[in-house]
This record gives structure tokens, C-alpha cells and sequence, in this order.
């Protein structure tokens, strides 16, 4: 549910006003709603909240409680929070990244966020030792591991230099969401997304990576809650309500198919961060050549849209069909 008062991002943006203050205004009007959404709708949980990119919070509530939810003076619109899917594709030898660029720029100085899987910070690639005996230290041995809830030493790296758990090892297929503070990756997906924008042999290898764990550890899933608690974190990572410590880009290889920024809460939270100047890289998505496919959040107005293209590796298949052999695409 996002309430009326403008965000962190936005109040900072139109006002200049201080940030931190505006946030502790945001957290007292979220609390006074949620006394009266209690009374509301006996029974509702709240999941989640957010300040800097978003006046939000999650809750879960019976549906018939809605409509009265919706006429709190302080609620400005209630939607349901979806989930995404992680998109990647072959793409640094293609775009010629794999030598340095002409003019010297290689990322130093530039901070990304990716909200991802995680990343694997032990990862030789990324400037750690690269031994599996390290990475069962931060990883653990199995899922559900206490090993993989607390920082242990190993993180953060001078190439990951700080993130977050924001989903935990269990969810959605073996229990609920459960932060914790070591966002080590286990699915890989963000782990390979990382090494493609500052590896060693990455696009630019000089920047400083915030790994920021918004997606399952056991299914391609990523967490709309998460998500924009990854966004709030991203814009505010050590949570002071100052944006000043904020990344330079969040990029996010993930999205929702066929998606409409003005259904999509994140979409939103992507428009604010960019109006204090964090850019958001996103995939438009992996759907081919089907029209209107676009998905969110890359379809945000000031969302930077990655389009999927045909690699090298790409084939084409036949079907045969009495005798002749058609061209094919599965889907």
C-alpha cells in the first residue's frame, strides 16, 4: 500500500529538503496507518516497508478488507506486489568488451548495485581466493545453513563492498522470506551478472559492486518485496535517511513479461531513484520477437531498457513436417 506523503527520493528532489528527517516522518505515518489498518482488518500482517524509493508497505490482508483499507485518507493506492524472473544472456566477447575501452574509462570511481541471486564475493573472478573450501565458509553446506546468515569475515571484499540479504535461502519453495546480512549467491544467476559488469574480464572492471539479494537461491524467482526493499537499500545503504551515500546504478536482470509501468509499484521506485540520479539498468526481457512483450520495470519512463538480441550461439531448429523441413521457434 503506498501512502500519500511523497518518498525520501521524491521529497529531496522537489524540496532539497533533508532526508533523514522526512524518513522518521514517513516511519511515524506508516506506523499511525498500520494501528488503524489493524483495526481495519483484524488480522492482517504487515511483510514489509519502505522510505526512499517508495512510501510503502507490505502487508497481507483478507480481501474483503480492502475497499475500506482504500478509504484511509493517508492511503494513496493499494496493488499487489508481483514477483519476476531472472533474464541473462552471452554478452561481453559479443559487445567487445573483453579488452579495455579506447578511452581508459573501466568503471573506477562508479558504483552498481545488483539486485540479483547474490553474488559469489569468494569468486576468484571477483577478486576472491576462488576455492570451494572458501566459498563452503561463506556459503555453508546446505540449505539452511547458519553459516549463510551472518557476515563471518569473508564479506564484505574491496570488489563487493557491501549488500544484503533480502530473501534469505528458503523461499518461495521451502519457507518464507527470512533477511539476513550475508548476500552470498548460491542460484549463480547474479553471480554471472556481476562478473559480466565489473569481473576481471568484465565490462568494467573498476567498479565497486553492492551485491544486493533480492532473488530465490532455489528457483528463478525474485521477490517483489524484496525488491523494493533492494531499491530502498540501494538509494540508502547504510539507512540513515541521507541520500548522499547513495549507488550511481542499480541494474536489474529481471523483469515481469508484458509489463505496464503504471501497474508495477517498482516501476514507481525506479522513476524516483532516478529523480536523485541513480540510473536503472534493466532487461526488457527474453521473450524474442513476440510484439508488446516489453516487462517491468525496465518499461519505466527513465529505466535504461535492455533489449535481448541473438548471440553467436544462437541456432535455428527445424520441424519436419511430411517430409519437409520448416523453420521453428519454441514457444
Amino acid at each position: 500500500m503506498r501512502l500519500r506523503s511523497p518518498s525520501v527520493a521524491k521529497h529531496v528532489k522537489q524540496s532539497k529538503g533533508n532526508g533523514a528527517a522526512h524518513k522518521q516522518r514517513l516511519v511515524s505515518e506508516q506506523s499511525a496507518f498500520l494501528k488503524r489498518a489493524g483495526k481495519m482488518a483484524p488480522g492482517a500482517k504487515k511483510l514489509a516497508d519502505a522510505q526512499m524509493v517508495l512510501n510503502a508497505v507490505v502487508m497481507e490482508v483478507d480481501a474483503a478488507a480492502i475497499e475500506e483499507l482504500a478509504q484511509d485518507p493517508d492511503v494513496y493506492r493499494i496493488s499487489r506486489v508481483k514477483d519476476y524472473e531472472l533474464d541473462l544472456s552471452e554478452t561481453v566477447p559479443y559487445i567487445g568488451a573483453l579488452t579495455p575501452p579506447a578511452s581508459g574509462f573501466d568503471g573506477n570511481g562508479v558504483s552498481v548495485a545488483v539486485l540479483d541471486s547474490g553474488i559469489d564475493y569468494t569468486h576468484a573472478d571477483l577478486g576472491g581466493p576462488g576455492t570451494f573450501p572458501d566459498y563452503l565458509d561463506a556459503w555453508g553446506t546446505f540449505i539452511g545453513d547458519p553459516a549463510q546468515t551472518t557476515r563471518d569475515g569473508l564479506f564484505p571484499t574491496a570488489k563487493v563492498v557491501e549488500g544484503f540479504d533480502f530473501v534469505g535461502e528458503l523461499w518461495p519453495t521451502f519457507g518464507p522470506l527470512l533477511p539476513d546480512e550475508d548476500p552470498i549467491d548460491f542460484e549463480g544467476h547474479g553471480t554471472h551478472v556481476a562478473d559480466i559488469i565489473g569481473g576481471n574480464l568484465g565490462v568494467a572492471p573498476g567498479v565497486d559492486l553492492y551485491a544486493v539479494k533480492v532473488c530465490s537461491a532455489v528457483s528463478s524467482s525474485c521477490s517483489g518485496i524484496a525488491l523494493i526493499q533492494g531499491m530502498d537499500f540501494s538509494v540508502d545503504p547504510n539507512g540513515d535517511g541521507d541520500v548522499s551515500d547513495a549507488v550511481d546504478i542499480i541494474n536489474m536482470s529481471l523483469g515481469a513479461g508484458y509489463g505496464q509501468p503504471f501497474d508495477d509499484d517498482l516501476s514507481q521506485a525506479v522513476e524516483n531513484a532516478s529523480a536523485i540520479g541513480v540510473l536503472t539498468v534493466s532487461s526488457a526481457g527474453n521473450c524474442g520477437d513476440k510484439p508488446y512483450c516489453t516487462g517491468t520495470p525496465s518499461s519505466a519512463p527513465s529505466a535504461l531498457s535492455v533489449a535481448q538480441t541473438q548471440v553467436p550461439s544462437a541456432s535455428l531448429q527445424n520441424i519436419t513436417v511430411a517430409g519437409t523441413d520448416y523453420p521453428a521457434v519454441f514457444q
